[in-house]
């Protein structure tokens, strides 16, 4: 699917964005309906609304709770919410005992009616966010691929001047990072990456960086300086034969904004892509699963 659209000088995740719109349908629908069935139409969106967020505290917590080795170290970054990893059926169970646990303090008369008015607003709600998910995937750029697809074969260079293939990689987890020297978050998860190609190197996982469109040169001057030594991946010299250029390779994955990164399990196939800086926790995740753990 697309997964982060430009508004302006805004890059917008899609998927967060169509959740938090069908969040609040389901507070309005909810509360409208309630409102058909003689009930307290304040009260209604009230619950409504503390359900939607107890399953996004709860979500969050599940996902912490599964990946607490990577928040032990920091355990105040959990309380980042606008980074990525929410575990969705912990979400649900929350949100779902909290609304549950409301709907009890209402007279036994009224109770049913409650609990059919709140569940057919996230009903409602969930079928707009699965419908529009699709909706998007089918927007999708011909031949752009995406997760579920094989990751297609690309040649560069690294630092070393040496030739480079992602099909050399076959057999391995890859995390495939495109970045650039001028991108804030770029620079800022290059640490975080290093730390896991060291971590799991030698469990079959590869951190690979591909510098979009900047000279060698420049590029390697940076890399020494940060200290990182994953490998990265640049363009070979202009005109050489039988080698692909950084922004084209970009364009194929369907690049829209950086740092974007690809995570490739061992048979070469994509199964998630992410815009965006990462987080420990979310890179563990799907460290563990590209490499079949």
């Amino acid at each position: 699917m697309i997964e982060a659209f430009n508004l302006g000088p805004f890059l917008i995740p899609t998927r967060p964005l169509i959740l938090i719109l069908s969040l609040f349908f389901a507070f309005w629908f909810s509360s409208w309906l309630g409102g058909k069935f003689l009930l307290d139409k304040a009260r209604v969106k009230h619950i409504a609304e503390y359900t939607g967020w107890f399953g996004l505290f709860g979500a969050r917590l599940g996902f912490v709770a599964l990946n607490w080795s990577a928040y032990r170290a920091a355990p105040w970054t959990a309380l980042y919410f606008w980074q990525p990893g929410y575990l969705y059926f912990s979400g649900v169970l929350a949100g779902a005992a909290y609304a549950l646990w409301q709907v009890t303090k209402n007279s036994p008369g009224r109770r049913r009616t409650f609990l059919t008015v709140l569940a057919s607003g996230y009903l409602v709600a969930g079928l707009i966010f699965t419908t529009a998910i699709l909706s998007v995937e089918f927007l999708k750029q011909p031949g752009v691929p995406g997760t579920g697809d094989r990751a297609p074969n690309f040649k560069l260079q690294n630092l070393a001047a040496q030739t480079v293939q992602l099909s050399d990689l076959r057999g391995r987890a890859v995390i495939l990072n495109f970045w650039a020297t001028w991108c804030p978050p770029c620079r800022r998860e290059m640490p975080l990456l290093d730390e896991f190609q060291k971590e799991y190197g030698d469990k079959g996982l590869s951190v690979i960086g591909v510098d979009i469109n900047e000279p060698p040169e420049l590029v390697k001057s940076y890399v020494d300086a940060v200290g990182v030594s994953y490998p990265i991946w640049v363009d070979a010299p202009p005109g050489t034969p039988g080698f692909d250029r950084t922004q084209e390779i970009f364009t194929r994955f369907g690049g829209i904004g950086l740092p974007t990164t690809l995570f490739i399990d061992r048979a070469g196939v994509i199964r998630r892509i992410y815009i965006g800086e990462l987080s420990r926790g979310f890179l563990q995740n799907q460290a563990e699963i590209i490499l079949g753990n």
